[in-house]
Order: structure tokens, then sequence, then C-alpha cells
């Protein structure tokens, strides 16, 4: 789905590696927190992984927290289940970069 909305339906092989995450990281690449939910149905999780595998492979800090629930989009939303621990370790790694 998010290929498609994003690249359209005819996308070329070329257009699909130049704008696939886990293929343009390099050294240089900006560490990341990630957070993602198991569920999710609109982009598969295995993206966020892929991503996170390939900055850890180029020697970029990263750290990824997956949720068993949430789907996709919870952002902010209040009813998201774990909003409190991932706002939290947010904090905390917003914290850390700035040691």
């Amino acid at each position: 789905g998010s290929r498609d909305n994003l690249l359209g339906k005819n996308a070329s092989e070329e257009q699909e590696k130049r704008f696939s995450n886990e293929l343009q990281v390099t050294p240089s690449t900006p560490q990341a927190f990630i957070v993602l939910s198991s569920d999710d149905r609109t982009v598969p999780p295995a993206n966020s992984v892929n991503y996170y595998s390939s900055l850890i492979a180029n020697g970029v800090p990263a750290t990824m927290h997956i949720y068993p629930v949430g789907g996709h989009g919870w952002g902010f939303r209040d009813s998201f289940k774990y909003k409190r621990e991932w706002t939290g370790e947010l904090e905390k790694w917003l914290r850390e970069q700035l040691k």
C-alpha cells in the first residue's frame, strides 16, 4: 500500500531502489528513534526493521520500540495503549542526545 501511495502503481525498479529507505542509509545518516506496532496493516513492520538493521550495519546510532498492538498512525493519541511507554522512551532518548 505505501509503495503504491508514494510511488504509484507503475514505479520502476530504479525508483523502488531510490526510495527504499534501508537502501539509502550511509554512515552520515542521522540517528533514529523508531516506534511501530506489530499489527500495522498499512506499512509492514518489516520496513522499520529493515531500516533499523541498515542503520546499525552502517554504524548509525538507532533505537527501535515495537508495541504489540496499535495499528498505524497512533502518534500522540491518548487512546493508544502504550502512549506513556513510548513517550517516556522518546524523552529518555532525547535527553541522551543532549549529553
